[in-house]
């Protein structure tokens, strides 16, 4: 532990507080590194804390009533006590006031500073694994989820590791949970092998984490989706229609259920999901289902919807337009071949 000079110490309370002396201008302190926010003078700071653990009881309180930059404050303080047993879950509660406020290289700060302290950090691994993912870098996501099941197998004592491809469905059914276990780590990476058409996989890794939360509505939805793509419409309009009563206003879940309809030929069924559930009007549930008719490969299914659409109302935006030519120009390069 760095020792600090007693000459080094300046009269101001924040330099007082939060830096050190001659050392100090090699490294930022950790309030130059981590403080953003409205400047500090500005703050209700009130003493200064005796211990770590009330540092972080003064952040905990000043989040919960909506106070983020003297929660910052308050927990970059409880990173002054080098000797504090909660470093790792403070700079996450530090990443995850930067998160809510969009600043995004800060907290990516947080989060790796917080995996030096704790490398085992279930909370930050999941959280990185869904930043990198949102970001499109999936291997990158892929690889914190793993992590983050890896240690909480650590945390409940299992002996079984994950390995960073997963080609069995038995690895996933061996898996120890509790309701602490990390949700978003295993639907993440359900999503991932989704995208790159593992589909049992996906399928298994949803359904073990439906033991975490079962009357999660999202997990129903990304089952129901990823039997969708599979090819298996029986089972994905199940999982859906389960989705559905535990969140009936839920318009993506409406809509992937007409999506099944779809594929599953039952083009009277999604129409009637478009304006009954979701409450539109005739021509605009004919546009969707020639568009999702389109994408689904069946341009020629897909043309007298949208003409039906136009027809209906005239003066709706170009993209019907637009839909149509594409359709009629797929349907007849499919004559053509």
């Amino acid at each position: 532990m760095m020792r600090i000079q007693p000459v080094c110490i300046t009269v101001t309370l924040m330099i007082g507080l939060l830096t050190g002396c001659a050392n100090q201008h090699k490294r930022p302190s950790m309030m130059a590194q981590l403080y953003e926010g409205r400047p500090v003078s500005r703050l209700n700071v009130t003493g200064i804390p005796q211990t770590e653990q009330e540092a972080i009881v003064r952040g905990d309180v000043a989040r919960r009533e909506h106070n983020d930059d003297l929660a910052l404050f308050e927990y970059i303080r409880a990173l002054a006590f080098q000797s504090g047993q909660h470093r790792d879950k403070t700079l996450y509660k530090i990443g995850q006031i930067h998160q809510r406020h969009q600043r995004e290289v800060l907290a990516e700060k947080a989060y790796q500073m917080a995996l030096q302290e704790n490398p085992h950090n279930i909370d930050v691994l999941q959280q990185l694994g869904m930043n990198y993912s949102k970001k499109g870098a999936f291997d990158v996501g892929k690889r914190f989820f793993i992590q983050a099941i890896d240690a909480d197998q650590l945390r409940l004592h299992h002996q079984m590791r994950v390995p960073q491809a997963i080609s069995h469905i038995e690895l996933i059914n061996a898996l120890e949970l509790d309701e602490h276990s990390p949700l978003d780590a295993y639907m993440g990476l359900g999503i991932v092998y989704d995208m790159s058409s593992q589909h049992e996989i996906a399928q298994a890794l949803y359904k073990k984490a439906l033991h975490i939360q079962p009357e999660s509505s999202k997990l129903l939805l990304n089952i129901g989706y990823s039997y969708y793509m599979s090819g298996d419409y029986p089972e994905a309009k199940r999982a859906t229609l389960a989705a559905l009563r535990l969140d009936p206003d839920n318009s993506r879940t409406q809509n992937n259920l007409a999506l099944i309809y779809l594929g599953d030929g039952k083009i009277q069924r999604a129409l009637n999901v478009f304006i009954q559930q979701m409450q539109m009007e005739n021509y605009q549930a004919l546009s969707r289902v020639g568009y999702f008719l389109m994408i689904q490969g069946h341009a020629d299914q897909a043309i007298p919807y949208l003409q039906q659409a136009i027809d209906e109302n005239p003066s709706d935006d170009q993209t019907v337009h637009d839909n149509l030519k594409r359709a009629l120009a797929e349907s007849q390069a499919l004559v053509r071949q």
